[in-house]
């Protein structure tokens, strides 16, 4: 494979549709740069069944004819120059320094291999799109709409299952509203998502009566949410049988949770992304991967998606809380250091004999 050059991007270790965000963007570079994309989630990944599997290949074709063992070669170089043809199967458990993995550094190194294992978004790539490239003048969601349309492509037994339940609960029943609404270790990541899921049904009710929707798809990780849909809204909910945590249970969402085969972990974060693509409405979580994923999937005409964010008027309330929460901190450290050591102030010095 003389002349040849390539581009490892490995598992950055997140969420499933985190980690697709990033093999996304790679495959862009890898374009840019006239790479051959090799993807191959190893140990780091949340989705892998063993230290032997490459985790991607559980779900999604080889996006190339090469594999780990093609790019781990002794006459290789290699960049970061933390890599050799010797460790690129382990994880560089330092990467969160970002040393070496400078964007711009990466797209012109010379190495014969560049190893990818942080998240860049498409947006800051585009800066190095050259005029003559498919995406020149593109936006970022133009960009990802293409690269998954033309990349990814699921394994057969996972499409069979998407199609066998959407034959058998959504099929015969249009329109279809398929919403998307976060809890568990969401609450963690979004300031105040308890407000920002209020908003849903609201909407919810809009598009049923505007639209005359038949059945609600319900992607959700949380039990509660489930009782309440079918509380407010019976028989039209509809969802798929996978594993859900409690609303407030930030260490304990189901991809952070161990599954006896962790493939199935992977299969029903798909399974609900790729059916909510197949419903003519979607309402949806602005801070979510999943959300994301779901409008990359298909040209949704505007008003048939809504992702929900927080409005200026709740982002500035919540600035000022966490101001204030920040000047009570500084003022309750202040007032313990002054106890602690009065000589500083003027007071007894202690030290003293």
């Amino acid at each position: 494979m003389p002349g040849e050059k390539f581009l490892l991007i490995k598992s950055w270790g997140c969420g499933f549709w985190s980690d697709v965000d990033h093999v996304a963007g790679q495959l862009l570079v890898a374009e840019i740069t006239n790479r051959i994309p090799v993807v191959y989630w190893g140990t780091n990944s949340l989705y892998g069944e063993s230290f032997k599997t490459n985790a991607f290949e559980l779900y999604f074709e080889p996006l190339s004819d090469y594999t780990l063992n093609d790019v781990a070669k002794p006459e290789y170089s290699y960049y970061p120059p933390v890599w050799s043809f010797d460790n690129i199967i382990v994880e560089d458990l330092d990467k969160v320094a970002w040393t070496y993995r400078n964007l711009g550094e990466m797209i012109n190194s010379d190495a014969d291999v560049v190893v990818s294992d942080i998240h860049y978004f498409v947006r800051p790539i585009i800066n190095f799109i050259p005029k003559d490239h498919w995406a020149y003048g593109m936006t970022a969601h133009e960009i990802y709409r293409y690269l998954f349309d033309k990349y990814f492509r699921l394994k057969p037994d996972i499409e069979d299952e998407i199609e066998e339940f959407y034959n058998n609960k959504m099929k015969d029943s249009s329109p279809l509203l398929a919403i998307h609404i976060r809890g568990g270790d969401k609450v963690r990541e979004v300031e105040n998502l308890s407000h920002l899921n209020k908003q849903y049904h609201k909407k919810i009710q809009e598009y049923i009566n505007r639209y005359k929707i038949e059945k609600l798809l319900l992607l959700t990780d949380c039990k509660e949410i489930v009782d309440n849909f079918e509380d407010r809204y019976g028989s039209m909910v509809v969802y798929t049988d996978c594993r859900r945590g409690l609303i407030n249970a930030t260490g304990d969402a189901p991809h952070l949770q161990d599954y006896s085969v962790k493939r199935r972990k992977g299969i029903e974060i798909i399974k609900d992304t790729y059916l909510a693509a197949r419903c003519d409405f979607f309402i949806g979580n602005g801070y979510s991967n999943v959300s994301y994923t779901i409008k990359r999937l298909k040209d949704w005409p505007e008003e048939n998606i809504v992702l929900f964010y927080r409005d200026l008027k709740g982002e500035m309330k919540l600035a000022k809380k966490r101001v204030k929460a920040e000047g009570n901190r500084r003022a309750r450290e202040a007032a313990g250091h002054r106890l602690g050591y009065p000589e500083f102030y003027g007071g007894v010095n202690t030290y003293v004999d």
